[in-house]
């Protein structure tokens, strides 16, 4: 099993990335590897209570770890908008995480 690390810096309402960032976390994470996503950037605005969110949700459930960067978060005036079970990381804690995994992979 791996530990793979996806770093999404991307808006999801800007380019299909997120998507694609998604699938690759869920293909991974169904070929038994450990998966977690952290959002950093724009990317944090995948977390609002969107439909994008609602894809987040489904991939929280099948056992994806989200993260979310505290300052860009609270620079977007986010805090209160994002889904419940996102955890608000402070960004040292992602190199941490990079520290940690076999595999980081950084969008």
């Amino acid at each position: 099993m791996t530990n793979l690390l996806l770093v999404l810096s991307k808006d999801p309402y800007t380019t299909e990335t997120p998507d694609l960032v998604l699938d690759i976390g869920l293909n991974a994470k169904d070929k038994g590897n450990d998966v977690s996503l952290y959002l950093i950037e724009d990317g944090v605005t995948a977390a609002r209570k969107s439909e994008f969110g609602n894809k987040l949700a489904a991939a929280h459930k099948k056992g994806i770890k989200i993260y979310a960067d505290d300052k860009a978060v609270l620079s977007r005036a986010l805090t209160n908008k994002l889904i419940g079970w996102v955890e608000v990381k402070e960004i040292g804690t992602l190199l941490d995480f990079i520290m940690e995994q076999d595999r980081v992979v950084w969008f």
